[in-house]
């Protein structure tokens, strides 16, 4: 397992810079950690559906069964990118399209990491937490806040990617449409343009790893003891469990508990980088969750 930051250390040799600009706003998806899929498009795994373990038995018996039974699942992996095309004379004015490219790559990246940060946490962490239905309710009665507790398991909850993305060189594959030259865009302008492409998704293969709070609003805020069975529930244990939520989120339900319970620390191996904790689970902190606006849970 590796973040895409190790991920461009390894395989993106030529623009080792992009997960920084992936990543920059969007520190859920930096610190996720990611295996490669067992295919160029999905991920094939097996689920557990029931063990049946060893038992005690008398002198001279028989000893029990054991047997392991899972089923197969198939996560398909999603496209992170986007295109940018740059008129003729814009293109001239910054010397070529590859300099005009250049320039605006930082904020364009920064913006697909964030789109895909926040399609991450409500289409598939946040959804999951809510169809499963063992999530808990602040009593909020309008549009609100979330917090999310995940513990990722490797192999089992963990991010993926696929290695055909990275064979150019770079976290993202970019190719040039109409191999580099002039074309007319459906306005009718002269322009070139290009595409940044990369295939990355998602798994949840336990059912006890995933879960969130919902509807959280002033005035109706999680207890201490809400926060302690979300983490509960999913497992939760130091190093591999993270509680996510908005800042504001974190203002209005965290921040007010005993001290006891949120501490700053040194994160391991980092001694300038302080991280947050409650009950010595890591907290972070991520602008991409909606501000305030979540519909309310029933």
């Amino acid at each position: 397992m590796a973040t895409l930051r190790e991920l461009a250390n390894l395989y993106a040799k030529k623009q080792p810079k992009m997960v920084d600009n992936l990543t920059d706003q969007a520190p859920i998806l930096e610190g996720i950690n990611f295996e490669e899929a067992s295919h160029g498009m999905w991920n094939v795994y097996e689920e557990i559906q029931s063990i049946t373990g060893a038992g005690f038995v008398n002198m001279n018996a028989a000893l029990p069964t054991m047997s392991v039974s899972t089923d197969l699942k198939k996560v398909d992996l999603n496209i992170m990118g986007g295109e940018m095309e740059v008129p003729e004379d814009t293109a001239k004015m910054f010397g070529s399209a590859e300099a005009y490219f250049a320039k605006k790559q930082g904020p364009l990246l920064a913006q697909i990491g964030q789109d895909t940060e926040y399609a991450m946490l409500y289409n598939n962490l946040l959804a999951y937490a809510y169809d499963a239905d063992e999530w808990l309710n602040a009593g909020g009665d309008g549009n609100g806040y979330s917090i999310l507790a995940v513990r990722w398991i490797p192999g089992e909850v963990c991010g993926l990617f696929s290695p055909e993305g990275f064979k150019k060189g770079a976290m993202l594959d970019v190719s040039w449409y109409n191999g580099g030259a002039l074309y007319k865009n459906s306005s009718g302008v002269p322009v070139k343009g290009l595409r940044y492409k990369g295939y990355f998704g998602l798994q949840i293969g336990s059912t006890r790893a995933v879960n969130a709070i919902f509807n959280i609003e002033t005035g109706h805020v999680p207890t201490k003891t809400q926060v302690e069975d979300l983490l509960a529930s999913v497992r939760a244990t130091p190093g591999n469990t993270k509680l996510y939520m908005h800042t504001k989120c974190k203002n209005l339900a965290i921040n007010p508990l005993k001290a006891a319970d949120v501490t700053m620390a040194h994160l391991s191996g980092e001694v300038n980088t302080l991280v947050e904790s409650f009950n010595k689970i890591q907290i972070v902190e991520s602008y991409n969750f909606l501000d305030g606006t979540e519909a309310r849970r029933t």
